[in-house]
């Protein structure tokens, strides 16, 4: 591709749009950027292009075919070096051309410390233009935004090695398909996993439903969740209730999970005394018999039905004693990538271990951001797979996560939601994201909410985030001097370009 920009001309413009004209042999995309250089002005702007028509012969501009390119301005940069939002606009007939390298320092300085890719440019990309997400805006939540197939688990592997390696917060994330940790071949490729990483495997701390043996094999440490980490309002997302089983679950809720589960397995509704005897404290759980003795017994029963179940279908990690908890707070604390690995664990198990672990991340924070010992500026990361499932609009029984949104950051307690179904998201909690990464959206109602909810504008990028190749994405930061086109690293490539530096 030429990177002559001979025959750019500025022929229109606002504060809000720019238009050239360029000869129709140019080789321009959507999502380039370009610089117009305003000599009378002394201020370099830059703006992206939104839309490329084809035009025949007219006498305004060109006795030749040629485009007109329809540009969105991102902003300007001062005499004295500084960006600024585009509050002017530029002289007609500005000099029009492609940016370089050194054009885009300011830029370059902007960015943050996690890296994730680099800026892209038509078909290519500018080698050396780095795009990072500053560590700490993420306490400040994040939302990745990509349909199936578009490279979200990419993404998420590049985020956890740049985690891994720079160890400036706690990232917890749950893979339940159990191809984070060790990999696995698709169509005959080899596609590597986050043990891969070894010049950072001290950043990595993995927690299995594995065998033994595998677990030995690859390091992995046992997953384990005991009873007094369930509580019982994680009935409440976990299985659809009705009305008077809610009742049950939410006069339950603030009991020990040990006491509940021991009660519901072990001595059974049955054993209740009649609501017309003043006999109480029967059994060994007093408190529940007098709380439960007035409820009927059909939804008593169902109530059962679901501990048990609960208890049942999550054998392989879910245990009277011995949490890992502890364990995994800790292994936050100095920074890691804490991967839950549970491949083959149902949907509700990878729901209840998630909320088990998020409230126990959200109490700790709470409890130490208000004493002596403090949190000082320690930040951890909870990712959120299929985050629609959580946060819908219609769900508020996920109490846990929503009092993460709202008001997870005062504590250093940010999400990382991922979904490929924004309009499914409650819009009050896409409203505390600050940063956006937006892959390949093909429902046109799902890019409108994404644009919409976003710090930066996104509205002009429509196009061209509805015509995102596989590994692009678009990434909004607020603070940064614009969202930026991105071209997402290869995992493999990614770690192996890390392990040879070190």
């Amino acid at each position: 591709m030429s990177d002559s920009s001979t025959g750019f001309r500025l022929i229109n413009t606002s504060v809000l749009s720019y238009q050239i004209v360029v000869p129709s042999t140019a080789v321009l995309f959507v999502g380039d950027i370009l610089k117009l250089v305003d000599h009378d002005k002394n201020f370099i702007f830059y703006s992206k292009v939104t839309d490329i028509l084809h035009e025949t012969a007219s006498g305004a501009f060109s006795a030749e075919p040629h485009l007109v390119v329809n540009l969105h301005p991102l902003g300007l940069v001062d005499g004295e070096g500084r960006f600024r939002p585009p509050i002017t606009a530029p002289t007609t007939f500005s000099e029009v051309s492609r940016p370089d390298q050194a054009d885009l320092d300011f830029l370059k300085r902007s960015m943050g410390d996690m890296e994730v890719g680099l800026m892209r440019a038509g078909l290519g990309v500018l080698e050396g233009v780095t795009v990072s997400i500053p560590s700490e805006v993420l306490s400040s939540h994040m939302g990745i935004f990509a349909t199936t197939g578009m490279g979200k688990s990419n993404f998420m592997k590049v985020f956890c090695a740049s985690a891994m390696r720079r160890r400036q917060f706690g990232l917890l994330i749950i893979d339940p398909h159990g191809e984070y940790v060790t990999g696995y071949r698709v169509k005959g490729r080899r596609v590597k996993g986050l043990i891969e990483y070894t010049a950072a495997h001290d950043g990595l701390s993995v927690y299995s439903t594995r065998p033994p043996e595998e677990r030995e094999h690859f390091g992995l440490k046992e997953l384990r969740l005991e009873h007094d980490d369930f509580r019982m309002g994680d009935l409440g997302f976990l299985y659809e209730l009705s009305l008077p089983l809610v009742e049950v679950v939410e006069s339950l809720d603030n009991l020990p999970g040990s006491d509940v589960i021991d009660f519901f397995v072990n001595e059974g509704v049955d054993s209740l005394p009649s609501p017309l005897k003043t006999t109480s404290g029967i059994g060994r759980h007093p408190e529940i018999t007098d709380t439960l003795r007035n409820y009927s017994l059909g939804p008593l029963h169902m109530t059962q039905r679901r501990v048990e179940t609960l208890v049942e279908e999550n054998r392989a990690f879910f245990h009277r004693f011995g949490s890992s908890i502890p364990a995994i707070l800790n292994d936050l604390r100095q920074n890691k990538v804490v991967l839950i690995d549970i491949p083959g664990m149902s949907e509700r198990g990878e729901l209840f271990a998630l909320a088990s672990m998020t409230r126990s991340i959200l109490h700790t924070h709470k409890t130490h951001t208000i004493s002596a010992e403090g949190m000082g500026n320690r930040q951890v990361v909870i990712a959120i797979e299929e985050a629609q499932r959580v946060l819908a609009n219609a769900n508020q029984s996920t109490q846990v996560f929503r009092e993460c949104a709202m008001e997870g950051r005062k504590f250093g307690v940010g999400l990382c939601l991922i979904t490929q179904q924004p309009k499914n998201i409650d819009p009050r909690i896409l409203a505390q994201l600050n940063t956006y990464v937006v892959m390949g959206l093909s429902d046109q109602l799902d890019r409108n909410i994404v644009a919409g909810n976003a710090k930066q504008n996104l509205t002009s990028m429509n196009t061209e985030i509805q015509t995102l190749a596989r590994g692009d994405a678009i990434i909004s930061i607020q603070g940064s001097p614009f969202p930026v086109s991105t071209r997402i690293h290869l995992f493999e490539d990614y770690i192996d370009r890390l392990n040879a530096a070190s």
